[in-house]
């Protein structure tokens, strides 16, 4: 017991708990304006669960995104109409997963020379196969949107245009990290998304299912409402959505952290719990700019 709580201890630094109020309030605002403003079929309601996750550890990571969901449908003021918070236990796997992530090393850079093209070309391929399904399954047709989302139609254009630019920046970012960079690590990264995106929308499969009959309010509804007229089950239908949206949100969501892990400086990283696991080997200590 006392490694155990000594494991812990390690990980809540007052870096760490500095940070976890900021990332709260980023799940929130982000999660907020995609899913109720935009109404896109993924999320980005995990950016900083996920960052606390990989530089602080699991533990932080877990409560992070338990609280960010909590708070966001109970605390006054903020959770209006909000039904989000059942989901806090996805939020909280999901935290914990991007923990052991920071303590694997799996977000540190990779500077790759001879597959750096081959990675690129696999992970656009993939990420465009898993989009344009996405996409097909989310906008079938205006009709369909506004009675799964509880939208007017005349949101279906908008909504349908962020999402394609939002997977257009991604493939692009994707491109330039892994040809330009040429930092392999960006398919490491990208690859623990699409293991947790998964593990994500099992689950919440049932929470869909139980809680809110397949409904949340947010754009994946559609997704939803589409596996239902096609004769599947209400929990096949809200996993089968789960697969379709939480893979390719998180694979951006994971990306986006390996981006802004990569750009923060080297010796305010180093200073985190998971900070030269996260830094790895390669890391050059020219880089390191005095603070």
């Amino acid at each position: 017991m006392d490694h155990i709580r000594r494991w812990v201890a390690r990980q809540f630094t007052t870096r760490v708990i500095v940070l976890m109020p900021v990332a709260i309030a980023i799940n929130i605002v982000l999660g907020y304006t995609v899913q109720s403003g935009l109404k896109l079929p993924i999320y980005l309601d995990s950016i900083g669960t996920i960052l606390v996750g990989v530089l602080g550890g699991p533990i932080p990571g877990l409560v992070t995104g338990a609280l960010s969901n909590l708070i966001w449908q109970y605390a006054p003021g903020i959770g209006s109409g909000s039904q989000i918070g059942p989901f806090a236990i996805t939020a909280a796997a999901i935290g914990l997963l991007a923990g052991f992530w920071g303590q694997l090393g799996i977000f540190r850079p990779r500077r790759g020379r001879a597959l750096n093209v081959v990675a690129a070309v696999l992970a656009v391929v993939l990420i465009g196969t898993m989009a344009l399904y996405t996409y097909g399954r989310a906008f079938s047709s205006p009709d369909q949107f506004a009675s799964a989302t509880f939208k007017d139609a005349q949101f279906f254009d908008q909504s349908r245009l962020f999402f394609l630019a939002v997977m257009l920046v991604f493939v692009g970012l994707v491109a330039w990290a892994l040809v330009l960079r040429r930092d392999v690590g960006a398919v490491f990264a990208i690859s623990a998304g699409l293991f947790t995106g998964i593990v994500a929308a099992i689950i919440s499969a049932p929470i869909y299912a139980f809680f809110y009959g397949g409904l949340s309010g947010s754009g994946t509804d559609a997704i939803v409402a589409a596996f239902r007229a096609g004769g599947d089950s209400l929990y096949q239908s809200t996993l089968k959505q789960g697969l379709l949206s939480d893979p390719i949100d998180k694979m951006i969501t994971t990306f986006v952290v390996f981006v802004i892990v990569g750009n923060l400086s080297r010796r305010f990283v180093a200073r985190f719990p998971n900070g030269e696991k996260v830094l790895g080997p390669e890391a050059e200590p020219a880089a390191i700019s005095p603070e």
